[in-house]
């Protein structure tokens, strides 16, 4: 069959598709149920080592014992309720209800994903959000239920929709909640305080902001919670971030000997090359993220009208920086990134598409036999793969904001009332 009947077949299907209703539906059926059935086949797997801390914190706090004043704990203070959540229908079944609860937040993702497809796009467009973020989670289904990842980004996908619906307070509240869960959402408040000021709602996003850090200011007067900082200052390479993999990369051709041994709840690199790499690479990621946060905040600054998807790519700028060029880059990161690369999935593919791409490169390197010891050639090779596209995307999605914030400012002169 030649290319050219081929390409009339396709088009006419994704017309059907998107004049169906039905095949609409049977398409959004099938993408949940090929994300959703592998996480169904772990349930039942061995309970890892980051669940048993989460139980440890629930069942510690229960006989009174005050996470960051009588124990060391490395989480912000707003995960210690996710903690604790499944800790109510009991210690021995502990495992069973977190995964339930994961199992829900991934669902509640999805459908967040799907609304927000429906209302920007219409067809088979439409399905892209949910596409490019639930047909990568199979790939990390090893680890997927046993984190709590997918909460904050669950926060953070709220906040964004929020805000582009005008609930400039709830967003507000939303956003302080995921930056109090994981601290990397604290890379979006400068972003969408720069959008709200432009659209003269920064009242209803602060009053939402200051609302939702106010319980963590009253914890403050019987629980020292920002000692969690302290832990994270200390750590070293972990052995998946870009430094590392590189590094390891070397180690294969002889040129250097790091030591890949456990620390700090993870595996590092460590050796005379390791250390004197760490703070150059402290330096880097500094570096990347106030530069992303700085672009991405003058583009907002100039295109301040923009889509829910328009908002989701700003803020995937400063999010990959923090992932692509951390320290610690562990396999769960990835959950961080797919939702809110996902629904900047209608102003660029490519983007996007990449970021699922190097999702589902996870299990190529983790989890592996011999990663406790150090993982092979071919493995190392997987994982400077999946590090090179995150750099490579963190490039193209800078050189795509910049482009952004050019254009608009020269509409501004052109016109100064106008909006993109």
């Amino acid at each position: 069959m030649s290319a050219q009947p081929m390409n009339r077949s396709l088009y006419r299907l994704l017309e059907a598709v998107d004049q169906s209703r039905t095949l609409q539906m049977a398409v959004i059926s099938a993408i949940l149920l090929v994300s959703g059935l592998p996480l169904f086949s772990v349930i039942d797997d061995m309970v890892q080592h980051d669940v048993v801390l989460y139980r440890t914190v629930a069942s510690d706090l229960a006989r009174g014992i005050m996470p960051y004043r009588d124990r060391v704990l490395e989480y912000p203070p707003y995960a210690i309720p996710v903690f604790a959540l499944p800790y109510l229908a009991g210690e021995a079944h502990y495992a069973e209800s977190f995964k339930l609860c994961a199992i829900i937040a991934d669902t509640v993702v999805k459908c967040l994903l799907l609304g927000f497809g429906l209302r920007e796009n219409k067809g088979i467009r439409s399905l892209i959000p949910l596409a490019l973020y639930a047909l990568a989670v199979p790939f990390m289904r090893y680890f997927y239920l046993q984190r709590y990842d997918v909460f904050p980004a669950l926060i953070s996908v709220a906040s964004i929709w929020l805000f582009a619906r005008g609930r400039y307070c709830w967003s507000g509240v939303t956003l302080a909640v995921g930056i109090g869960m994981k601290l990397y959402p604290a890379v979006f408040l400068p972003i969408l305080l720069v959008l709200a000021v432009q659209r003269r709602k920064s009242r209803p996003f602060l009053v939402g902001l200051v609302a939702g850090i106010a319980p963590l200011v009253l914890s403050s007067l019987f629980a020292p919670w920002w000692r969690f900082m302290s832990y994270h200052a200390e750590r070293g390479l972990q052995v998946e971030s870009l430094y590392s993999s590189i590094l390891w990369m070397t180690h294969h051709f002889g040129v250097t000997n790091p030591k890949w041994t456990g620390g700090h709840g993870c595996m590092e690199l460590h050796g005379p090359a390791a250390d004197a790499l760490l703070p150059w690479a402290k330096l880097c990621f500094a570096g990347t993220v106030s530069i992303s946060v700085f672009v991405a905040c003058l583009a907002a600054k100039r295109s301040w009208q923009l889509s829910a998807s328009g908002i989701a790519r700003l803020l995937l700028l400063p999010l990959l920086g923090f992932v692509a060029f951390n320290q610690v880059l562990s396999p769960q990161y990835m959950i961080w990134l797919l939702p809110v690369a996902a629904m900047a999935g209608f102003k660029g593919i490519y983007v996007p598409l990449a970021l699922s791409i190097a999702a589902m490169l996870t299990p190529t390197f983790y989890p592996v036999p011999d990663y406790m010891e150090g993982i092979n050639f071919s493995e190392t090779a997987g994982l400077v793969l999946r590090n090179t596209i995150l750099v490579v995307a963190w490039c193209v999605l800078m050189l795509q904001t910049i482009r952004l914030a050019r254009e608009a400012g020269k509409q501004q002169l052109i016109q100064p009332t106008g909006v993109l």
